[in-house]
């Protein structure tokens, strides 16, 4: 708004000094020093603004509310106010303007050189005004927040066709079946369906899901009948980007808890616990694969899925991955920086 002329906001200050029959009209926006008139008509050129010991306006931002006044000069509020004698205003009637989350911002407001007598209609008049010269305001912010969000859909698919041209050829470098292709495919496919009522909702950029939403997700193919595994952890909401990156860790993870623990066939009563501490600044989250021969499952192939887990959690977030494991237990203790898990 502290910008230049623009026709929509001139025309404002225009038809209100035309309707209420006043030789100033103005649209102001008030900030803690002073007050800048995005548009105006009757007043000296080149004055764009006044401090504060100048503004009538700054009483209809404060109280949020219509200030109407007869005759300054005998007001107790603005009588020593210094637009009275440097800009000869008597007579005011401003009214807010509010942006999109109901903040005041300014006002639209008409002045006289004399003294008068505000009707209802006049408040009325003006209001209407002020609702045009908001709903203005309001669609120029839907405007930008379509263009980030054009940008960041942008991104984001330049970002998931990098992250899919990197699966297919190490998957073809390892040697890897086209059915292990298509589920990791088909786990990051769960994953933007999380992120997407973020993207639709116009929240920002880093908008994600939340850690609990996300492994539920993963794991719900391996378990129809909520037996199989558990979450125990407290609320943590993780950006688009750490989304993308634990899916394809914990796809992993999942998938050969399928082949060789607690998620597979041959193990029957084995169960996976995963939960999880919120610290100062980590996340330190345990896989706890129970009632398996862990040294049988830690001795999984070493193939593409763990290059993978190390490709996401350690070099993308930054975490630590840390395996140990006894005769009945496997466990994956991961630390990831609660920064990493905020984009």
């Amino acid at each position: 708004m502290d910008s230049g002329a623009e026709v929509v906001f001139d025309r404002a200050s225009r038809l209100a000094s035309r309707i209420l029959g006043t030789p100033i009209a103005l649209l102001s926006v008030v900030d803690s020093k002073r007050q800048f008139f995005k548009s105006s008509v009757g007043l000296d050129e080149g004055l764009t603004g006044t401090p504060l010991s100048h503004s009538f306006c700054q009483y209809v931002v404060s109280r949020g509310a219509p200030l109407a006044v007869s005759d300054a000069r005998v007001h107790p509020l603005l009588a020593s106010n210094g637009a009275v004698p440097d800009l000869q205003v008597i007579a005011y009637l401003g009214v807010p303007v509010r942006d999109g989350e109901g903040q005041v911002l300014g006002s639209l407001c008409a002045i006289d050189h004399e003294p008068r007598e505000w009707t209802e209609r006049d408040l009325a008049d003006l209001t209407d005004l002020a609702t045009i010269v908001e709903t203005e305001i309001a669609l120029r912010r839907v405007v930008v927040e379509r263009q980030l969000l054009i940008q960041e859909l942008n991104h984001r698919v330049k970002n998931l066709f990098s992250v899919v041209g990197g699966i297919v050829r190490m998957s073809r470098a390892t040697g890897e079946s086209a059915s292990a292709l298509s589920d990791r495919l088909q786990a990051l496919s769960r994953a933007h369906a999380l992120i997407a009522p973020a993207i639709h909702a116009n929240q920002p950029a880093e908008a994600g899901t939340t850690l609990r939403a996300l492994i539920g997700t993963l794991l719900a193919p391996w378990d129809s009948e909520g037996q199989a595994w558990q979450i125990q952890g407290g609320d943590l909401t993780i950006g688009a980007r750490a989304t993308t990156a634990l899916t394809l860790a914990f796809h992993e993870l999942a998938t050969n808890a399928a082949k060789y623990g607690a998620l597979s066939d041959d193990t029957p009563g084995a169960r996976l616990s995963i939960d999880w501490v919120i610290g100062d600044e980590d996340l330190r989250l345990t896989w706890a694969e129970c009632g398996v021969e862990a040294v049988a499952a830690a001795a999984a192939p070493a193939g593409f899925g763990t290059q993978l887990i190390g490709l996401t959690l350690q070099g993308q977030l930054g975490g630590r991955v840390d395996t140990c494991h006894d005769d009945s237990t496997l466990r994956h203790v991961i630390t990831l920086p609660l920064s990493a898990l905020a984009h």
